[in-house]
């Protein structure tokens, strides 16, 4: 019993009728429910112990603690109370307030299911079919789920219809799935209306039709539903069964972002960048992707990153944009492990490290990154954190140049014609510096280019520039 609690003023339980502490409690007025439930709950009043326990437990009126929580809760459990029991059940599986016990859980959830509570027949069967504190038994939980959705608890209908559309302990069955679900949604379970939304988006076995993703989607979202608000904004942004509007996904996307999804974040400042159904606003871009990145989500940490080193959003910042590189780097972003490495490379945000910027180019690389193996070459070929070799280099271009990278395209023109780290070959000389220009724009590089391939082109054969721009073409066709 916390001390807390020892110093509300309460009243007399004679002098006090149940039913004002129960109005109190039911209206949010917790600070006139508290010194009118605690007396009576003292007094082994079972309802009042459970609205004491639950109080306790979500902090309303009083200062959280799960301990004084269980303690009510046990009371009122204790006594028969089906509610309590069902919500000691769901403290002890969370392990707030008590200890970690599936003994617990289990013996709360069995009461409460053996005085036909079908939510809590639903959470005992969550501890069959995951072996929680009973023997692993998905029959038997699928049983609970099938007795709790005849009684019609919607949460209960939900479960078994995706069980049926997974195929999970049951065969799988669409058309069961689909009527499980509608049940729950029709009788207004977000989450139900979210799961039928989402068969109608394009499930195996159930015919593809937006309007009733629109209806289903459209009242969970109203609902607050996170991810249905957040698909609803993929859905209007993108037209996918619906007109393109993404002043209606900017809606959904902030309805969302507000609840704190990541997801939405990222996509709201999206808009916000390219000014798509709200002003364009790079205040708001960076805002709502240092909350996303604060999440963990790399492409806000990269975006974030990218702005903030290149002053999109007004004065550059390499030093904090090096920050967020990195974490979206060590994340695994492989955009920003080669943005990172440049910034090491070149000094920006950081102490010049060519040794570090070779290790994120080398990441980057692990996934056949094209710019990581053009910018390993280069950091070889200048002996920039190893020994200079332009063999190794040659191979790092090579692997770049085959994927379509230009730079590395370049660098092989020079290499090939001049013999370095690579016999001297002007057929693939030639070659290499055609299979850059046919990527570049007009432009000093372009000039630069043609340059090459023109004094290239002094010291071939005509049949040798056929050869080469032969080759050029197959390598395009790959």
């Amino acid at each position: 019993m916390s001390l807390f609690s020892k110093r509300v003023k309460t009243l007399r339980r004679s002098k006090v009728d149940p039913a004002l502490g129960i109005a109190a409690y039911d209206k949010g007025d917790f600070q006139t429910a508290l010194p009118i439930l605690l007396p009576l709950a003292r007094d082994g009043h079972a309802e009042s112990q459970y609205r004491l326990g639950m109080m306790y437990a979500n902090g309303n009126g009083i200062v959280q603690d799960y301990g004084d929580a269980v303690e009510w809760l046990g009371k009122a459990a204790g006594q028969g109370h089906v509610e309590a029991q069902y919500q000691l059940g769901q403290i002890y599986v969370s392990g707030r307030g008590a200890p970690h016990g599936t003994t617990h859980v289990v013996k709360w959830f069995r009461r409460a299911s053996e005085r036909n509570h079908s939510a809590a027949q639903a959470n005992l069967d969550l501890l069959h079919p995951n072996g929680l504190g009973v023997p692993q038994d998905l029959e038997a939980g699928i049983g609970w789920y099938r007795k709790a959705a005849e009684a019609g608890l919607p949460t209960a209908q939900a479960s078994l219809g995706l069980l049926h559309a997974n195929g999970q302990g049951v065969p799988r069955d669409m058309e069961e799935a689909v009527r499980l679900l509608r049940a729950s949604a029709e009788a207004g379970l977000p989450a139900g209306q979210f799961h039928l939304g989402s068969l109608y988006a394009g499930v195996e076995g159930v015919a593809q039709d937006y309007d009733e993703v629109l209806r289903w989607y459209g009242a969970a979202a109203e609902q607050g539903h996170v991810i249905a608000q957040l698909n609803l904004g993929m859905l209007y942004a993108s037209g996918r069964g619906v007109p393109c509007d993404y002043e209606t996904a900017a809606r959904w996307y902030r309805e969302a972002a507000e609840q704190g999804n990541a997801a939405a974040q990222v996509n709201l400042g999206l808009l916000y960048a390219n000014g798509q159904g709200v002003p364009r606003d790079y205040i708001k871009v960076v805002e709502w992707f240092r909350k996303a990145a604060e999440q963990g989500s790399g492409s806000a940490q990269f975006n974030l990153a990218f702005i903030l080193a290149n002053g999109i959003a007004g004065r550059q910042d390499h030093a904090e944009a090096v920050i967020w590189y990195r974490k979206a780097a060590i994340g695994g972003n492989t955009a920003a492990q080669i943005n990172l490495g440049l910034m090491y490379m070149n000094g920006q945000g950081v102490v010049t490290d060519y040794t570090e910027a070779l290790e994120w180019f080398r990441k980057a690389a692990e996934t056949n990154n094209a710019s990581a193996q053009a910018n390993i070459g280069l950091l070889h070929l200048n002996g920039r954190g190893v020994p200079a070799d332009a063999a190794v280099a040659a191979r790092w271009f090579h692997m770049a140049a085959e994927q379509g990278n230009g730079a590395a395209q370049i660098q092989l023109g020079h290499l090939y014609a001049d013999g370095r780290g690579v016999p001297q070959d002007l057929i693939q000389a030639y070659m290499w510096f055609s299979q850059a220009a046919s990527g570049l724009q007009p432009g000093e590089e372009m000039n630069r280019v043609t340059a090459n391939l023109n004094a290239i082109a002094e010291r071939l054969s005509s049949e040798d520039i056929t050869k080469a721009m032969d080759m050029a073409r197959s390598l395009r066709g790959k």
